[in-house]
C-alpha cells in the first residue's frame, strides 16, 4: 500500500507560519493514532463571537501551515478551526497511507466532536484529497449525528481517475497512465460514499478554472450526492480559492443558511 500512496501523499513537514502572524490566537494539539503514532495539529480560535466550529483537511501537497492562506481568515469570521496534519506531514509521525489516514480522520472527528459543547455540531471542510477522505470519512463516521455538514473544495470523485489525470499531463507517465492509475487503491472511493451521507447537507465548491482536477469530478459527485445538497461554482486556481474576497463570500453566505 505504501508504494501506491506515493502517488496521493507529497508530505510537507515545513512550517512557513503559524498563526499568530495574522494575529490569531491557537493552541498545539496533539492525539495518538491507533497504532501509537502521534498526530499534531492546531486549534485555532475565534477572533469574533463564535458563530460554529470548523474541522478542516487539507491537501496532498500541504500541512497545517502551508494552507493557513486558504482557512485563516474563518477564524476572523467567528469560526474556531481544527487543522490537523496526516501522518508524515508537519509534526505528525509516520508515513503516510490511505487506509490508515482515513482512520486517523475519524479519530479527529472524535476529538473535535469531544471538545465542543454538546449542543453543538461541527462543520467538515476538505480541499482537494482532503475533500475526497472527507467524503468517505463522514459516510462512514461514528460521529454522523455531531455533523452539521461537509463542504468540498476541489474535490476529486475516484481515486484511478484522478491518478490517470494527473499522470496523463506528464510526458514521462503518459503511456502508462492507465496500468499505475489501477495501483491506487479505491476501496475509499468518493463516488460511492457521497451518496451515504444524507441527510448531512453536503456542499461542492468547485473552480472553472481549476487547473488539477478537472470539472467532470465535481459533476459526477454532485449527481451522485443526495439531499440536501449544493454546488458553487467559482473562479481561482485549485490552490487558492479562497484567498480573495469574492469566494470566501460564497463560503460565508452557506455556513450562514446553517446558522438558522
Amino acid at each position: 500500500m505504501s508504494a501506491c500512496s506515493n502517488y496521493l501523499f507529497l508530505p510537507k513537514k515545513s512550517f512557513p507560519v503559524t498563526p499568530d502572524a495574522a494575529q490569531l490566537l491557537y493552541e498545539d494539539i496533539y492525539i495518538d493514532s491507533t497504532d501509537g503514532q502521534q498526530l499534531h495539529g492546531w486549534k485555532i480560535y475565534s477572533e469574533k463571537k463564535k458563530a460554529g466550529t470548523i474541522l478542516f483537511f487539507h491537501g496532498n501537497g500541504d500541512n497545517v501551515s502551508t494552507q493557513l492562506p486558504n482557512t485563516f481568515w474563518l477564524a476572523k469570521e467567528g469560526y474556531d478551526l481544527y487543522v490537523f496534519d496526516y501522518r508524515g506531514y508537519g509534526l505528525s509521525q509516520g508515513e503516510a497511507e490511505l487506509d490508515a489516514v482515513i482512520s486517523d480522520m475519524e479519530l479527529m472527528v472524535s476529538h473535535v466532536a469531544s471538545e465542543i459543547s454538546d449542543d453543538e455540531k461541527l462543520i467538515v471542510m476538505g480541499h482537494s484529497l482532503g475533500g475526497a477522505m472527507a467524503i468517505y470519512s463522514v459516510a462512514h463516521s461514528a460521529y454522523r449525528h455531531r455533523i452539521e455538514s461537509l463542504i468540498t473544495i476541489a474535490a476529486f470523485s475516484d481515486y484511478h481517475d484522478i491518478t490517470q489525470d494527473v499522470l496523463a499531463k506528464s510526458w514521462l507517465f503518459w503511456l502508462f497512465q492507465w496500468p499505475l492509475s489501477y495501483t491506487v487503491d479505491n476501496s475509499y472511493r468518493p463516488l460511492d460514499a457521497i451518496g451515504l451521507i444524507s441527510p448531512i447537507p453536503v456542499l461542492i465548491i468547485h473552480s472553472k478554472n481549476d487547473e488539477i482536477i478537472a470539472m467532470y469530478h465535481a459533476e459526477r459527485l454532485l449527481e451522485a450526492a443526495k439531499e440536501p445538497k449544493s454546488f458553487k461554482l467559482v473562479n481561482s486556481g485549485h490552490n487558492n480559492v479562497f484567498t480573495g474576497k469574492e469566494n470566501r463570500q460564497v463560503l460565508l453566505d452557506y455556513l450562514k443558511t446553517l446558522e438558522n
